[in-house]
């Protein structure tokens, strides 16, 4: 007798199956690395540097600002592909399964948009991060890598969300994904 009631499952392109790992692990092993980081960071400038001996070290601040603006950024491709960000799903439940497709596709592609936008812009931003002099405080290290790297982050949530839409529109139900 045949227990096996498993629906088959449909296969991901592999192109997403790669973008998903990259993102991940991206998340994983480099966002891992800064919280260690950051966490050595403010143990030792904080508690023994400050405190103990009274002498901070120069620039330790700057340092920890940069680590997390990378780990920002880090983490909203990954954020992206979880589901970590905020839905409102009151106006969904309310309707029809058409229309909620209708309306999570028309959501993905105005988000889309807007995320490309950003994108492009930090990616202006980083290329005048120097000529306007947008450095940090003490050390003086320019912005311009950290837009570029935001820039990169925003397009690889971008794909993400283009992704999104290639799934909504090419199955006519919704995503098991996207039911409460």
């Amino acid at each position: 007798m045949d227990t096996d009631t498993h629906k088959p499952v449909k296969r991901l392109p592999k192109i997403q199956i790669l973008f998903e790992i990259f993102v991940a692990r991206m998340a994983m092993y480099i966002g891992g690395c800064l919280l260690a980081f950051l966490t050595i960071i403010i143990v030792f400038n904080v508690l023994i540097m400050r405190k103990l001996i009274n002498a901070p070290i120069q620039g330790a601040e700057d340092t920890f600002i940069l680590a997390l603006i990378a780990l920002v950024a880090i983490s909203i491709p990954y954020g992206g592909r979880v589901g970590a960000h905020i839905e409102i799903e009151i106006v969904t439940e309310m309707m029809g399964q058409k229309a909620t497709r209708l309306s999570l596709i028309l959501t993905r592609v105005i988000g889309a948009i807007f995320v490309i936008m950003m994108s492009w812009r930090l990616w202006i931003s980083g290329a005048k991060a120097v000529k306007f002099g947008e450095v940090t405080q003490q050390l003086e290290i320019s912005y311009e890598y950290f837009y570029y790297g935001l820039s990169i982050c925003f397009g690889l949530f971008a794909i993400g969300q283009l992704f999104d839409i290639y799934h909504l529109i090419k199955n006519k139900k919704i995503p098991e994904i996207y039911e409460n």
